[in-house]
Protein backbone atom coordinates (compact mmCIF):
# COMPACT_ATOMS: atom_id res chain seq x y z
CA UNK A 1 0.00 0.00 0.00
CA UNK A 2 1.52 3.19 -0.88
CA UNK A 3 1.09 5.17 2.72
CA UNK A 4 3.57 2.34 3.91
CA UNK A 5 6.15 2.56 1.12
CA UNK A 6 5.87 5.70 1.20
CA UNK A 7 7.53 5.98 4.37
CA UNK A 8 9.82 4.12 3.16
CA UNK A 9 10.29 6.57 0.27
CA UNK A 10 10.77 9.52 1.93
CA UNK A 11 14.05 7.92 3.48
CA UNK A 12 15.43 7.77 0.10
CA UNK A 13 16.33 11.42 -0.21
CA UNK A 14 18.37 11.50 2.43
CA UNK A 15 20.37 8.28 2.04
CA UNK A 16 20.76 8.93 -1.48
CA UNK A 17 21.98 12.71 -0.62
CA UNK A 18 24.95 11.39 1.71
CA UNK A 19 25.53 8.86 -0.21
CA UNK A 20 26.60 11.23 -3.61
CA UNK A 21 28.61 13.21 -0.50
CA UNK A 22 30.39 10.17 0.28
CA UNK A 23 31.05 9.53 -2.86
CA UNK A 24 32.27 12.54 -4.18
CA UNK A 25 29.55 12.43 -7.19
CA UNK A 26 30.32 14.21 -10.43
CA UNK A 27 27.64 15.32 -12.29
CA UNK A 28 27.57 13.54 -16.13
CA UNK A 29 29.47 10.40 -14.81
CA UNK A 30 26.46 8.49 -14.06
CA UNK A 31 25.35 8.93 -17.92
CA UNK A 32 28.46 8.21 -19.40
CA UNK A 33 28.57 5.03 -16.81
CA UNK A 34 24.94 3.92 -18.23
CA UNK A 35 24.08 4.60 -14.37
CA UNK A 36 21.32 7.15 -14.97
CA UNK A 37 18.63 4.19 -15.72
CA UNK A 38 17.30 2.48 -12.77
CA UNK A 39 17.61 -1.08 -12.00
CA UNK A 40 14.96 -3.13 -14.02
CA UNK A 41 13.35 -5.11 -11.54
CA UNK A 42 10.92 -6.74 -14.26
CA UNK A 43 7.38 -5.08 -12.84
CA UNK A 44 5.63 -3.52 -15.64
CA UNK A 45 2.16 -2.00 -15.22
CA UNK A 46 -0.91 -1.03 -17.18
CA UNK A 47 -4.23 1.34 -16.56
CA UNK A 48 -5.89 -2.13 -14.92
CA UNK A 49 -3.24 -2.52 -12.88
CA UNK A 50 -3.87 1.18 -11.54
CA UNK A 51 -7.30 1.20 -11.39
CA UNK A 52 -6.90 -2.10 -9.78
CA UNK A 53 -4.84 -0.66 -6.70
CA UNK A 54 -7.19 2.49 -6.35
CA UNK A 55 -10.47 0.08 -6.27
CA UNK A 56 -8.71 -2.07 -3.30
CA UNK A 57 -7.55 1.02 -1.23
CA UNK A 58 -11.33 2.84 -1.51
CA UNK A 59 -9.67 5.66 -1.31
CA UNK A 60 -10.84 8.62 -3.30
CA UNK A 61 -8.75 11.47 -4.61
CA UNK A 62 -9.58 15.40 -5.23
CA UNK A 63 -8.04 18.40 -6.20
CA UNK A 64 -6.41 20.99 -3.72
CA UNK A 65 -5.26 24.57 -5.52
CA UNK A 66 -2.37 24.17 -7.71
CA UNK A 67 -1.06 27.36 -5.82
CA UNK A 68 -1.10 26.08 -2.56
CA UNK A 69 1.94 25.89 -0.64
CA UNK A 70 4.48 22.84 -0.01
CA UNK A 71 2.69 22.03 3.65
CA UNK A 72 -0.71 22.74 2.46
CA UNK A 73 -0.64 20.86 -0.74
CA UNK A 74 -1.58 17.81 0.51
CA UNK A 75 -5.00 16.82 2.90
CA UNK A 76 -6.44 13.58 4.01
CA UNK A 77 -10.07 13.15 5.05
CA UNK A 78 -11.74 10.55 6.91
CA UNK A 79 -10.85 6.76 7.72
CA UNK A 80 -11.82 3.45 6.22
CA UNK A 81 -11.18 0.07 7.09
CA UNK A 82 -9.28 -2.04 3.75
CA UNK A 83 -8.06 -5.10 4.18
CA UNK A 84 -6.27 -5.97 0.89
CA UNK A 85 -3.33 -7.75 -1.00
CA UNK A 86 -1.40 -5.51 -3.46
CA UNK A 87 0.18 -7.38 -6.12
CA UNK A 88 4.06 -5.41 -7.59
CA UNK A 89 2.21 -3.91 -10.57
CA UNK A 90 -0.64 -2.40 -8.78
CA UNK A 91 1.70 -0.40 -6.31
CA UNK A 92 4.32 0.14 -9.21
CA UNK A 93 1.12 1.63 -10.73
CA UNK A 94 0.40 3.74 -8.09
CA UNK A 95 3.66 4.94 -7.14
CA UNK A 96 4.38 5.98 -10.72
CA UNK A 97 0.73 8.00 -11.00
CA UNK A 98 0.82 10.06 -8.00
CA UNK A 99 -1.36 13.29 -9.04
CA UNK A 100 0.71 14.99 -6.29
CA UNK A 101 3.22 18.49 -7.74
CA UNK A 102 6.06 17.85 -5.56
CA UNK A 103 6.14 13.79 -5.91
CA UNK A 104 9.70 13.32 -6.30
CA UNK A 105 9.97 10.35 -7.92
CA UNK A 106 9.64 8.68 -11.14
CA UNK A 107 10.22 5.61 -12.99
CA UNK A 108 9.65 3.38 -10.07
CA UNK A 109 9.37 -0.34 -10.32
CA UNK A 110 8.74 -2.19 -6.70
CA UNK A 111 8.90 -6.12 -6.60
CA UNK A 112 7.74 -8.19 -3.53
CA UNK A 113 9.15 -11.23 -2.55
CA UNK A 114 8.22 -14.69 -1.23
CA UNK A 115 10.89 -14.28 1.08
CA UNK A 116 9.66 -10.76 2.71
CA UNK A 117 11.56 -8.69 1.17
CA UNK A 118 11.10 -5.79 -0.88
CA UNK A 119 12.56 -4.09 -4.06
CA UNK A 120 12.10 -0.56 -5.03
CA UNK A 121 14.51 1.39 -7.98
CA UNK A 122 13.71 4.44 -9.44
CA UNK A 123 14.73 8.30 -10.00
CA UNK A 124 14.56 10.78 -7.69
CA UNK A 125 13.56 14.49 -9.32
CA UNK A 126 15.62 16.92 -8.10
CA UNK A 127 13.86 20.03 -9.39
CA UNK A 128 11.04 18.40 -6.38
CA UNK A 129 13.17 18.21 -3.55
CA UNK A 130 13.02 21.42 -1.94
CA UNK A 131 8.95 20.94 -1.94
CA UNK A 132 8.58 17.28 -1.23
CA UNK A 133 10.99 18.42 1.78
CA UNK A 134 8.96 21.40 2.75
CA UNK A 135 5.81 19.12 3.28
CA UNK A 136 7.34 16.00 4.77
CA UNK A 137 8.71 17.97 7.68
CA UNK A 138 12.97 17.26 6.16
CA UNK A 139 14.74 20.00 7.55
CA UNK A 140 15.36 23.13 5.05
CA UNK A 141 19.05 22.51 5.78
CA UNK A 142 19.01 18.99 4.10
CA UNK A 143 17.07 20.44 1.39
CA UNK A 144 19.44 22.92 0.26
CA UNK A 145 22.63 20.73 0.99
CA UNK A 146 20.35 17.98 -1.65
CA UNK A 147 20.45 21.07 -4.33
CA UNK A 148 23.57 22.17 -4.09
CA UNK A 149 25.63 18.12 -4.72
CA UNK A 150 22.61 16.26 -6.33
CA UNK A 151 23.37 15.72 -9.96
CA UNK A 152 20.52 16.17 -12.24
CA UNK A 153 17.85 13.12 -11.47
CA UNK A 154 20.38 10.05 -9.52
CA UNK A 155 18.75 6.42 -9.67
CA UNK A 156 18.48 4.39 -6.73
CA UNK A 157 17.92 0.92 -5.50
CA UNK A 158 17.12 -0.44 -2.07
CA UNK A 159 16.36 -4.13 -1.03
CA UNK A 160 14.76 -4.14 2.95
CA UNK A 161 12.67 -6.75 4.63
CA UNK A 162 10.31 -4.47 6.40
CA UNK A 163 6.96 -5.44 8.65
CA UNK A 164 4.23 -3.19 10.22
CA UNK A 165 2.04 -4.04 13.16
CA UNK A 166 -0.35 -2.28 15.40
CA UNK A 167 1.00 0.67 13.53
CA UNK A 168 4.99 0.15 14.59
CA UNK A 169 7.95 -0.90 13.05
CA UNK A 170 8.58 -4.83 13.77
CA UNK A 171 10.82 -5.93 11.36
CA UNK A 172 13.47 -2.95 10.10
CA UNK A 173 16.55 -4.74 7.85
CA UNK A 174 18.04 -3.41 4.73
CA UNK A 175 19.99 -5.68 2.56
CA UNK A 176 20.97 -3.56 -0.43
CA UNK A 177 21.26 0.01 -0.99
CA UNK A 178 22.65 1.18 -4.59
CA UNK A 179 22.93 4.81 -6.06
CA UNK A 180 23.29 5.22 -9.75
CA UNK A 181 23.91 1.28 -9.67
CA UNK A 182 27.16 1.83 -7.32
CA UNK A 183 27.12 -0.53 -4.23
CA UNK A 184 26.72 1.31 -0.97
CA UNK A 185 27.73 0.15 2.78
CA UNK A 186 24.35 -0.46 4.61
CA UNK A 187 26.13 1.38 7.42
CA UNK A 188 25.27 4.91 5.18
CA UNK A 189 21.85 3.53 4.64
CA UNK A 190 21.38 3.38 8.38
CA UNK A 191 23.04 6.63 8.85
CA UNK A 192 19.68 8.37 8.36
CA UNK A 193 17.73 8.52 11.64
CA UNK A 194 15.57 11.56 10.72
CA UNK A 195 15.67 15.50 10.18
CA UNK A 196 16.87 15.59 14.16
CA UNK A 197 20.03 13.75 13.27
CA UNK A 198 20.25 15.73 10.38
CA UNK A 199 19.84 18.69 12.00
CA UNK A 200 22.62 17.80 14.19
CA UNK A 201 24.93 16.65 11.93
CA UNK A 202 24.03 20.24 9.47
CA UNK A 203 25.29 22.08 12.69
CA UNK A 204 28.71 21.06 12.42
CA UNK A 205 29.18 21.83 9.02
CA UNK A 206 27.97 21.08 5.46
CA UNK A 207 30.71 19.82 4.17
CA UNK A 208 31.23 17.03 7.29
CA UNK A 209 27.66 15.81 7.60
CA UNK A 210 27.97 12.85 6.38
CA UNK A 211 31.10 12.21 9.12
CA UNK A 212 29.34 13.56 11.82
CA UNK A 213 26.38 10.95 10.90
CA UNK A 214 28.64 8.36 10.95
CA UNK A 215 29.34 8.71 14.34
CA UNK A 216 25.98 8.30 15.78
CA UNK A 217 25.14 5.40 17.58
CA UNK A 218 22.23 3.19 17.36
CA UNK A 219 20.99 4.37 14.20
CA UNK A 220 18.49 1.15 13.44
CA UNK A 221 16.36 2.24 16.43
CA UNK A 222 16.13 5.93 15.77
CA UNK A 223 15.13 5.24 11.97
CA UNK A 224 12.44 2.73 13.56
CA UNK A 225 11.70 5.46 16.06
CA UNK A 226 11.58 8.12 13.15
CA UNK A 227 9.34 5.81 11.11
CA UNK A 228 7.41 5.06 14.12
CA UNK A 229 6.76 9.33 14.48
CA UNK A 230 5.21 9.97 11.14
CA UNK A 231 2.78 7.09 10.82
CA UNK A 232 1.39 8.45 13.94
CA UNK A 233 1.94 12.02 12.59
CA UNK A 234 1.25 12.10 9.16
CA UNK A 235 -1.07 10.49 6.86
CA UNK A 236 -4.50 11.43 8.65
CA UNK A 237 -5.84 8.35 10.12
CA UNK A 238 -3.80 5.70 8.54
CA UNK A 239 -3.11 2.63 11.01
CA UNK A 240 -1.85 -0.71 10.13
CA UNK A 241 -2.79 -3.54 12.01
CA UNK A 242 -0.73 -5.23 10.31
CA UNK A 243 1.14 -4.89 6.66
CA UNK A 244 4.07 -7.21 5.38
CA UNK A 245 5.52 -8.48 2.41
CA UNK A 246 4.84 -11.44 0.53
CA UNK A 247 4.93 -13.27 -2.52
CA UNK A 248 3.59 -10.69 -5.61
CA UNK A 249 1.79 -8.97 -2.54
CA UNK A 250 1.85 -6.13 0.27
CA UNK A 251 -0.85 -7.42 2.31
CA UNK A 252 -2.51 -4.83 4.36
CA UNK A 253 -4.83 -5.03 7.14
CA UNK A 254 -5.83 -1.52 9.14
CA UNK A 255 -7.15 2.16 8.72
CA UNK A 256 -6.75 4.27 5.03
CA UNK A 257 -8.06 7.63 4.61
CA UNK A 258 -11.42 8.02 2.39
CA UNK A 259 -10.49 11.11 0.62
CA UNK A 260 -7.04 12.36 -0.37
CA UNK A 261 -6.38 15.75 -1.83
CA UNK A 262 -3.50 16.99 -3.65
CA UNK A 263 -2.48 19.65 -5.51
CA UNK A 264 -2.03 19.19 -8.96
Amino acid sequence: MKKVLGIILLLLILVVILGLGFLGFVPGLSTLLGANKPKNLGITYTSADLASCRSKSQIEYAVLPPTSIPSQSREFIGERTVQAEFSSKEITATLNNQPWQYWPYKDVQIKFNADGTGEISGVLVKSKVPGYAAAIGIPSQAADFAMKYLPADPVFYVKMNAALTNNKVTTFEPLAFEIGKIPMPLSLFLSFGGPQLIKEAYAAGLDDMTQELSKLQDKRSLIINYINDRLSLDFGKFYAKKAYFGDNKLVFDGVLSEKVSYSP
